[in-house]
């Protein structure tokens, strides 16, 4: 594969993962690494950024290698939903991995709920973004046409003398990651509740600053999925609006005509970029904050909520 090719697909993964140690090594500074289900939260979330990390590459192969068209074709389709099922095991660590139980008889027994230990900024992040999903889904969903196969996902114009067509995240594609958009709220909420349930020991600040931190994380392996899955939605949208046709009219006129939405394409382009570089490095960064620092700094430091 050529250097060129390769640079192309992987320096928005270069550019997330030094987001993503920037962020951290700032914020460290403050913070205190995540105590419960460190290493495994560690390790799943690295598994994860490096399956994205190698998709691309992956994807590419066929241009360069010898590869069944069906191999072809489900490597471009799994882009949709991959980031989506690579959250759903990410989360688990956070939610399955539980303290120890308490052995101070004042334990405090108060109510909390999912988001006790969440901070609003996150809440709203993820409905911002799951709603400017939904919104492109059911608007190329409705743009979508039955192909040849009988499948929802092509665009077609017809300019009368003529007509094109491309494929379009249609219901077709869109399926799949809609159902693994509610099995990833679900287990977000699930793991949110897990993180609060258990009793606060009054004799242990840190099991506070651990539950902001274990919530800010599983908020952040949600998002970070849901921007991933945003950037294959845009991108693929963009693509579609670059289709374009020649036609012939009369006295033997030519003239090129494109889609309706074809002045989006460099909108769409850097919408795809932009939430795919902070996607990935939102997991970037939730896989670094299980990395333990020197204890003398450590304790040099005033662990705050994050």
């Amino acid at each position: 594969m050529p250097w060129t090719l390769l640079w192309i697909l992987l320096w928005p993964t270069l550019a997330s993962i030094l987001l993503g140690v920037a962020a951290w090594l700032v914020i460290r500074r403050g913070a205190r690494p995540v105590l419960v289900g460190r290493v495994p939260a560690a390790v799943v979330a690295g598994i994860a950024v490096l399956v994205m990390a190698l998709h691309p590459v992956l994807g590419a192969a066929p241009l360069r290698l010898d590869a069944p068209t069906e191999v072809w074709r489900t490597l471009i389709d799994s882009r949709f939903a991959l980031p989506l099922v690579l959250g759903l095991p990410a989360l688990l660590p956070f939610a399955v991995v539980r303290p120890r139980p308490s052995t101070t008889a004042g334990a405090l027994l108060a109510p909390r709920t999912w988001r006790s230990f969440l901070s609003s900024w996150w809440l709203c992040a993820l409905l911002g973004v799951l709603a400017l999903i939904l919104g492109l889904t059911l608007a190329a969903g409705l743009a979508s046409q039955p192909n040849d196969a009988g499948e929802y996902a092509l665009y077609a114009v017809d300019f009368g003398s003529g007509a094109i067509g491309a494929t379009i995240y249609g219901w077709h594609y869109s399926l799949v990651p809609s159902v693994l958009w509610v099995l990833l709220g679900a287990a977000t909420w699930w793991t949110l509740t897990r993180i609060a349930r258990p009793p606060l020991d009054p004799a242990q600040a840190a099991d506070v600053t651990d539950r902001h931190l274990r919530s800010a994380n599983a908020a952040r392996i949600a998002l970070g999925a849901l921007l991933l899955h945003l950037e294959a939605v845009v991108r693929s949208l963009a693509n579609t609006s670059r289709m374009t046709g020649s036609f012939s009219g009369s006295d033997d006129l030519s003239f090129s005509a494109g889609t309706p939405f074809s002045a989006l394409t460099g909108s769409l382009d850097l919408l795809a970029q932009v939430a795919g570089v902070l996607g990935l490095a939102l997991w970037v960064f939730t896989a670094l904050t299980a990395v333990t620092v020197p204890s003398a700094a450590r304790a040099a430091r005033t662990a705050v909520r994050s």
